[in-house]
């Protein structure tokens, strides 16, 4: 049987289209369902098809949320107990007392690639489960500090953080990193198996805005590029891979010189930044593997 739409190559897979307003099965080659799938997408406003499906329950997904954020915030604290226990142990009373000390950030280049964003470690996992105050807290017990950018108004963009250490603390941030690692690692897994929706929306929305925003920041680009940037760890995007999407991070001036502009030149520059990346996510849409996932 030929495809029904180039009626040239042999039908191997069916999909639904719609026909004179009326929605039928076609028997169609790969390349044509593959072009169907994206002619449907392109749309600028699109990063979706079909309807939204009912959540299984009147809270959907979310509903789970407390139970997963509380398994975290104890794990996290559970393998942080050996830091703090050597922590106050080492101290008097005297050094109990409130001070200030002089922090410095860990180097993060023995960390896996995967979890480096721009030379730091890139927690958009824990974000999407809702945890990095929790981390920034148990972090802030401890003596150190989670610190991110903030760039043109966006706090923390990209999640991407250092690890702010006293002097002399550096083997212990280390062994920080690596619990900090392990929890990404299981935030991560979780987006996927257990709460793809939350994954899918932080991912829809980046694309729906790079697709179709007018004006753009470096810092708002920055931080739009990390869901994308799990997706495309993960495979789940057609027209950009990992490389493209770290390639356009790096780029990002994350400086905020922009800020010393007039008004009027700032938009223009923001202007030209949007449709920039109008362009290049015009064809960047979610997969099949991601469709059957997220939708």
């Amino acid at each position: 049987m030929k495809c029904e739409l180039c009626h040239e190559r042999d039908a191997e897979t069916a999909i639904q289209a719609v026909r004179d307003g009326v929605e039928d099965e076609l028997y169609v080659c790969r390349e044509c369902a593959k072009g169907e799938r994206l002619r449907r997408q392109k749309k600028s406003q699109r990063t979706r098809k079909g309807a939204t499906p009912a959540l299984d329950s009147p809270g959907g997904e979310p509903s789970g949320l407390g139970a997963v954020q509380a398994s975290i915030v104890d794990a996290v604290m559970s393998a942080l107990d050996d830091v703090v226990s050597d922590l106050e142990s080492a101290r008097s009373a005297d050094e109990r007392k409130p001070k200030e000390r002089k922090l410095q950030p860990l180097s993060c280049d023995g960390v896996a690639t995967h979890y480096r964003f721009r030379g730091a470690l890139h927690l958009e996992g824990l974000f999407l489960l809702g945890e990095i105050d929790a981390v920034r807290r148990a972090m802030h017990a401890i003596g150190m500090e989670l610190s991110g950018w903030t760039v043109d108004g966006v706090r923390d963009a990209g999640h991407a953080y250092s690890i702010l250490h006293a002097e002399g603390d550096g083997d212990k941030a280390e062994r920080v990193v690596k619990d900090l690692v392990e929890q990404e690692r299981n935030a991560r897994d979780r987006l996927v198996d257990e709460m793809p929706r939350v994954f899918g929306d932080a991912l829809c929305r980046a694309l729906a805005i790079l697709k179709n925003c007018r004006l753009l920041s470096p810092g708002e680009l920055f931080d739009l590029l990390s869901p994308l940037r799990l997706a495309a760890i993960n495979g789940f995007l057609d027209g950009i891979g990992l490389k493209q999407v770290e390639k356009l991070a790096l780029a990002a001036d994350l400086s905020s010189k922009e800020d010393k502009m007039d008004v009027q030149e700032r938009d223009r520059v923001d202007a030209e930044r949007a449709d920039e990346m109008n362009r290049r996510f015009e064809d960047v849409v979610l997969n099949e593997r991601a469709e059957e996932m997220f939708l």
